[in-house]
C-alpha cells in the first residue's frame, strides 16, 4: 500500500515537471519581431501640394493685322527687344492710299453739293417769305439741302474710315518687351480674324519683367491652394535650383483629359509668379511649383510609414465606457451593432511597452513627404516602432518585439 502511494506521488511530481517544462517550452516558443524604433518629438511640418507645367510671361500680347495686305517690311526679328510705340510691321498701303484719296474727292463733291443747296434754299426761303414762290418749291429746296448734308456727313466718315485703315498698314508694338515668336515674312499676305477663322498673328510680344509658372493641379489638391500661397518654382533649365514664388491666380473651370475612360483625369490651372530674377529664363521651359498649402510649427510629428490601420476590438471600446452619460445613451445599441463597431478600422501607431508592441490609436492632421502630424493618442518622447514595413504590415497588439539597429533593420527591410 504504502508502495503504491509513492508510486503515485512519484507520477503526480514527473507530471508536474513536465507541465512546467512544456509550459516554459511554449513561452520560449513565441514568435519575436525585430522592429526599429524612436522618440516622437516635435518639429514642424509644412503640406505642400506639387504640380508640373511651363513657363509663361504674366503679359503677353499676339500682334494681328487689322486689315488684309501684303507686309512689306518687317524691322524686327525673333527675340528682338522693342519699345512701346516701336514699328513692328508695315503693311503694303497702296490700295488704302487710293481709297483715302477717293474718299477726299467724293468729300469735296459732296461739300460742293451743299453749298450749292444752301445757296437755293436761300433763295427760295427769301421769295416764299414774299409770297414769291410756292409751298412745294420751298419744301423742295428745304429737302435738298438736307440730303446734301447727308451726303457730306457721309463722305466725312467714309473719309475718316480710309484714313483709319490706312494708319493701320503701320503696326507698332502696344508695350514694352521681347519678340517671343515670328510667324511671318516679307511677302506674306496676312488676314484679319473672322468669327470662324483666326486671323494671321504675326508676332508674339511678351514682357519678361514677370515670370509665372503655369501648372496643372489635381481636383483633389485644389481645394486646398489659395491665393498668396508661398511656393518653391524649380526650372529643368537651371537644375538643383529653386525660386521663391506665390500663387497668383486659380483656375475655375476644369482641364478634362480622358473624358469617359478609366484614364480620365480632371486638373485645374494655377498660376504661380516667379518672384527671384532668372538669367536666361525664356517662356516655355519646364517647371514644376510645390505650393505650401498649411503649415504647423512645434507640433508632434512622426514618420508616415509607422501610422498604420488595424481593426478596433474590445479593448478599443474602452473610451466609450469612460464617457459616463454618453455610454448610457448607446446601451440600448443591439449587438450586431456593437459587434461592427469592434470591426471598424482604426489609425494608429504601434508604441514599444515593456518588450511588446502595444497598438494606440491617434488623431492626425498634415503632412509632408516624411512626417504626418500627431494630435492626440501618444505623448512626446513616447517610444514608437518605425519598422521594418514588412513588419509592421502583419505586426499585431502585444505581439513580443525586439529593438533592431537601424542597420540590419534596413537588410531586413530589403
Amino acid at each position: 500500500m504504502k508502495k503504491k502511494k509513492k508510486i503515485i506521488i512519484v507520477l503526480a511530481v514527473g507530471l508536474l515537471v513536465i507541465v512546467f517544462v512544456l509550459a516554459n517550452i511554449l513561452k520560449s516558443g513565441e514568435k519575436e519581431y525585430k522592429v526599429e524604433t524612436e522618440e516622437i518629438k516635435k518639429g514642424d511640418i509644412a503640406a505642400v501640394v506639387s504640380a508640373s507645367g511651363r513657363v509663361v510671361p504674366k503679359r503677353t500680347v499676339n500682334i494681328s493685322a487689322y486689315v488684309p495686305a501684303k507686309i512689306i517690311n518687317l524691322p524686327v526679328e525673333d527675340g528682338d527687344w522693342v519699345k512701346k510705340g516701336e514699328l513692328l510691321v508695315q503693311l503694303d498701303p497702296t490700295s488704302y492710299q487710293a481709297a483715302v484719296d477717293q474718299s477726299k474727292a467724293q468729300m469735296k463733291v459732296a461739300q460742293a453739293n451743299l453749298e450749292q443747296a444752301q445757296m437755293v434754299f436761300d433763295r427760295q426761303k427769301e421769295l416764299f417769305g414774299r409770297k414769291l414762290t410756292s409751298q412745294e418749291e420751298y419744301d423742295r429746296a428745304l429737302t435738298s439741302l438736307d440730303v446734301c448734308r447727308a451726303q457730306s456727313e457721309q463722305s466725312k466718315a467714309a473719309l475718316s474710315k480710309a484714313q483709319d485703315d490706312l494708319s493701320k498698314t503701320w503696326i507698332t508694338s502696344p508695350m514694352t518687351g521681347i519678340v517671343t515668336e515670328l510667324n511671318a515674312e516679307v511677302g506674306e499676305i496676312v488676314m484679319i480674324g473672322t468669327m470662324n477663322n483666326p486671323g494671321t498673328v504675326i508676332m508674339t510680344i511678351s514682357d519678361l519683367s514677370e515670370i509665372e509658372v503655369e501648372v496643372e493641379v489635381d481636383e483633389t489638391d485644389v481645394a486646398n491652394v489659395k491665393l498668396g500661397q508661398e511656393t518653391r518654382i524649380e526650372i529643368d533649365a537651371f537644375p538643383d535650383t529653386s525660386y521663391k514664388g506665390k500663387v497668383t491666380e486659380i483656375g475655375n473651370t476644369a482641364k478634362i483629359s480622358g473624358y469617359g475612360t478609366q484614364e480620365q483625369v480632371t486638373n485645374f490651372l494655377v498660376k504661380a509668379l516667379l518672384l527671384e530674377e532668372v538669367a536666361g529664363i525664356k517662356p516655355g521651359m519646364s517647371a514644376s511649383v510645390d505650393i505650401t498649402t498649411e503649415e504647423r510649427k512645434g507640433i508632434l510629428k512622426a514618420p508616415i510609414a509607422c501610422v498604420v490601420m488595424r481593426k478596433m476590438d474590445s479593448d478599443s471600446l474602452e473610451k466609450k465606457e469612460e464617457k459616463g452619460t454618453a455610454s448610457e445613451a448607446k446601451a440600448s445599441e443591439t449587438e450586431e451593432e456593437e459587434e461592427e463597431e469592434k470591426e471598424k478600422e482604426v489609425e494608429g501607431i504601434f508604441v514599444f511597452d515593456d518588450q511588446r508592441a502595444k497598438f494606440v490609436s491617434v488623431e492626425t492632421g498634415i503632412s509632408d513627404e516624411q512626417n504626418i502630424e500627431i494630435i492626440s493618442g501618444i505623448e512626446e518622447k513616447d517610444k514608437i516602432i518605425t519598422g521594418p514595413y514588412k513588419t509592421l504590415r502583419i505586426l499585431k497588439d502585444g505581439n513580443k518585439v525586439k529593438i533592431l539597429k537601424k542597420s540590419k533593420a534596413k537588410k531586413e527591410e530589403d
